[in-house]
């Protein structure tokens, strides 16, 4: 609050000298300011500086076991609590997640992140061009409906032959879909192979990435390129259309999916030489992998590398398996939940991908039924469900009234449902995550969750 209120009675002129005026007034906190630079969508003031950065507290990212994190966490929910009591209630803003206080000199800005917290102090126009640059950037983006281009283009890949994954084996597949490719030498990757088609109301591309020296090719068996992917961006609101139509076009071309799972709502082809994953991102993504490389390089990551972690919060496998593509015969574990702050990742990671992929990839995968409780005390638990027409949600505490609700099939009940369950674990009376007992399952006949990634594995 100490920043907070410097912020507050501080004269602003935005020129550089504030820097300077700012830290004397503050320190030992450092300050850094930053101008912004105009592009298409943001008109640059005439300030000096737009933006100072005050960094809060912070730790280690890579400690993510690191007890720490509780703390910071508190402390932020805190500090959280005494703005809103100081400055009322925050202004809306359009990035989720940051809470914004609006004044005639100042705009502040607390930010949280997994690792730090920060104010980020900007200046009220440049607020106003960067509220208006985002609003302009969504607007273009809700002009991304059109989802033609990517399945038009997608039986040219699930088709196709990559033999030895060389460019040669790859210069077919890029001549069948017909999109320019970017040649120039300022591209961000100017070693991979990347065709693309760029416009206001469309953006795709086809992508052929490069194999690294640290993937060791040779070890593993990578040719020249280790993976292709169809990317097209398209607007949220078309998404379950647009996921729907791709997911029905792959069944017609390669049958239903053994495998599927999140996040990113996956439906994954396993093939003897080459996989195919069906995604989501920010749009439609469709990959092809060479199998064996890849999965040999993942295993040994897990093996011998340190903090490696498996991507995937959840699969299941669909009883789909056939002649041409089937599951991996290997599975690793996730990293033990053994603090608070590592049981929250996993929550808030899992269940918004539930809450929105099974809607989605529906009638591959329909439910999943999951669970908490302490071993030496049955009255005490949290019993949860997400389904492809809704979620629920049941929370027993001691001394408390029980709760109980259902929610609509959307990521917001998962987020919901992840702040409910997260906050509710803390009134368990139990030292640590170790002292839980968790259990998940899939109720459909066909069905098997194989994987889900909570912590409690390791």
């Amino acid at each position: 609050m100490r920043v907070a209120r410097g912020v507050e009675r501080f004269e602003w002129s935005w020129s550089a000298s504030d820097i300077e005026q700012l830290q004397s007034l503050l320190a030992p906190i450092t300050l850094r300011g930053s101008k912004l630079h105009g592009s298409a969508l943001y008109s640059e003031t005439s300030t000096e500086i737009d933006v100072v950065m005050v960094d809060i507290a912070d730790i280690d990212f890579d400690s993510v076991d690191d007890p720490g994190r509780d703390a910071l966490w508190t402390a932020s929910a805190a500090l959280r609590t005494e703005l809103i009591e100081a400055w009322g209630e925050p202004d809306p803003s359009i990035v989720e997640g940051v809470l914004v206080w609006v004044s005639p000199q100042v705009v502040v800005e607390l930010h949280r992140p997994t690792d730090r917290v920060y104010f980020r102090l900007i200046s009220p126009d440049a607020h106003r061009s960067s509220e208006a640059a985002l609003r302009a950037g969504q607007e273009q983006d809700a002009q991304r409906t059109d989802f033609a281009p990517f399945l038009a283009a997608l039986p040219r890949i699930a088709n196709a032959h990559l033999g030895s994954w060389s460019r040669s084996d790859l210069e077919p597949v890029f001549d069948a879909v017909g999109w320019p490719i970017d040649i120039s030498e300022g591209r961000l990757f100017r070693e991979d192979l990347v065709a693309e088609l760029n416009g206001e109301a469309l953006r795709a591309s086809l992508h052929a990435s490069r194999t690294k020296e640290y993937m060791d090719p040779d070890r593993w068996g990578f040719g020249t390129y280790w993976r292709l992917t169809l990317r097209q961006s398209l607007s949220w609101r078309v998404m379950p259309e647009a996921y729907a139509a791709a997911l029905r076009l792959c069944v017609e071309l390669l049958g239903p999916p053994p495998v599927v799972g999140g996040p990113d709502t996956q439906a994954i082809w396993r093939g003897a030489d080459v996989t195919y994953t069906l995604e989501t991102g920010s749009g439609l993504h469709f990959s092809v992998t060479p199998t064996e490389a890849v999965e040999g390089l993942e295993y040994w990551e897990w093996k011998w590398g340190e903090d490696w972690n498996p991507p995937e919060s959840w699969r299941m496998t669909t009883g789909a398996d056939g002649a041409r593509f089937g599951t991996r015969d290997w599975w690793v574990p996730e990293r033990r939940a053994e603090t608070w702050s590592m049981l929250d990742d996993y929550i808030t990671k899992l269940f918004p991908s539930l809450a929105y992929d099974l809607p989605l990839l529906a009638p591959y995968a329909t439910a999943v039924v999951w669970g908490f409780r302490v071993a030496e005390d049955p009255g005490t638990f949290i019993h949860g469900w997400f389904a492809d027409d809704g979620a629920g949600l049941q929370i027993h505490l001691p001394g408390a009234e029980p709760f109980k609700q259902t929610y609509p099939p959307e990521l917001k009940s998962g987020r919901l449902i992840a702040a409910e369950t997260t906050a509710a674990l803390r009134k368990f009376g139990v030292a640590s995550p170790t002292d839980l007992e968790m259990v998940a399952w899939t109720p459909q006949g066909t069905q098997t969750l194989d994987t889900i990634r909570l912590g409690f594995t390791g």
